[in-house]
C-alpha cells in the first residue's frame, strides 16, 4: 500500500514518549500513518487541514477538562473524524462524558496492539467500539435517562408514536391504529430517536416506560 492511501492519523497527546511509542506501534500496521503531533487543545484549533484526516487519537492522560473541550469541539466542527480515547483505565469517571461528545473508540491500558488496531478498523468502518460491556450498559442507561423535558421537543404525532411503542404496539398495528404505513411510524420513530439522543428502540421504550409515558 502506497504512503498516499494510508489512513491519516492525528496524536493528540501531552506526552513525548508515549506519542513516540504509539507512532512506532501504528507504523508496524501497514495501513496507518501518524501524520501530525499535537499536545493542546490550542494547537487543534489553529491546525489548517483538519478535516483531511482519517482518525484522531486522543490520550486519556490529558487534563480531563480539555478532553472534553476538544471532544466537543470535534462533534460540532468536524464530526466525520472519529476519534479513539487511549491509555484508557476503569478509573476515568469521565468516560461516560467523552462518548456522549462524539468518542467512537476506546483502547483500554491493558490492550494489546492487536486489539488498538481492532478498534481502529471497527472505528474507520464506521462502528461504536467500547471494549467493555460494563462502559456499553452505562451508556445505554445515560440515554435512557435523558431529561422529560427533551420530550416538549417532539410533535404531537412523535409522541403519540412514542407512547405507543410504550404499550408494546408493532409498527404493522400502530399504522393500523394512526392511518398511517408502517414505514411512516419508522420514520417518525427514527425523528423521536435523534430528538431525544437515543440510540435504539429498545432504549426508547425503556425510556417511556421508565418516564410513564404509555
Amino acid at each position: 500500500m502506497n504512503v498516499s492511501e494510508k489512513r491519516k492519523i492525528l496524536l493528540f497527546d501531552d506526552n513525548a514518549i508515549c506519542r513516540e511509542a504509539l507512532k512506532l506501534l501504528l507504523k508496524e500496521a501497514a495501513d496507518f500513518d501518524v501524520l501530525t503531533e499535537i499536545s493542546s487543545d490550542i494547537e487543534l484549533k489553529a491546525l489548517k487541514g483538519l478535516s483531511a484526516f482519517d482518525l484522531i487519537f486522543l490520550s486519556c492522560e490529558l487534563p480531563s477538562e480539555m478532553i472534553k473541550t476538544v471532544t466537543k469541539f470535534l462533534k460540532e466542527n468536524y464530526p466525520g473524524i472519529p476519534i479513539i480515547l487511549f491509555n484508557t483505565t476503569q478509573a476515568d469517571h469521565n468516560v461516560l462524558q467523552y462518548l456522549m461528545n462524539g468518542v467512537k473508540g476506546i483502547v483500554w491500558k491493558t490492550d494489546s496492539i492487536e486489539q488498538l488496531i481492532f478498534v481502529c478498523n471497527k472505528v474507520l468502518n464506521g462502528e461504536q467500539y467500547l471494549g467493555n460491556i460494563e462502559v456499553e450498559l452505562k451508556l445505554q442507561e445515560s440515554r435512557v435517562s435523558q431529561p422529560l423535558t427533551l420530550v416538549d421537543e417532539l410533535s404531537e404525532r412523535e409522541l403519540t408514536v412514542l407512547k405507543l411503542f410504550a404499550k408494546g404496539y408493532s409498527y404493522k398495528k400502530m399504522g393500523e391504529e394512526l392511518h398511517i404505513s408502517p414505514r411512516t411510524v419508522e420514520s417518525h420513530k427514527n425523528n423521536i430517536l435523534a430528538k431525544l439522543g437515543i440510540a435504539t428502540l429498545n432504549e426508547l421504550i425503556a425510556f417511556a416506560v421508565k418516564n410513564n409515558l404509555e
